[in-house]
């Protein structure tokens, strides 16, 4: 069995980091899982953790809102990744916003390093 305890625990030493670091309470969803057996990722808990009565995990995901994008916005392509080849670097990102077409002369912020 799950121990509530435990769970309350988490919880009371987690909530005041994350509500300084800008999350309110109720941008909080607090789900029991378990990623060594895969307990409550897709399916309902069920009997191993009877005080828990919300959804899997996979289905508070797919509950939350989608941001919208705005094609006809600026550019924003944040950085996630980059390499060094031997005579240049190669940046990987993700439009959030905007659109990118051929030919387009980009810049790459804070520097203006044209790309």
């Amino acid at each position: 069995m799950w121990k509530k305890a435990r769970w309350d625990e988490i919880r009371t030493n987690l909530l005041p980091f994350l509500l300084a670091s800008g999350y309110s309470e109720d941008d909080l969803s607090w789900v029991p899982i378990s990623g060594l057996t895969g307990q409550n990722i897709t399916e309902p808990i069920g009997d191993v953790c009877s005080w828990y009565s919300g959804p899997p995990l996979i289905e508070v995901l797919d509950s939350l809102p989608v941001e919208t994008r705005n094609p006809n916005g600026p550019l924003r392509i944040p950085v996630l990744d980059k390499m060094k080849e031997t005579n240049r670097v190669v940046i990987h990102g993700k439009i959030e916003q905007g659109t990118v077409s051929l030919g387009d002369k980009l810049a790459v912020a804070p520097n203006g390093t044209p790309t």
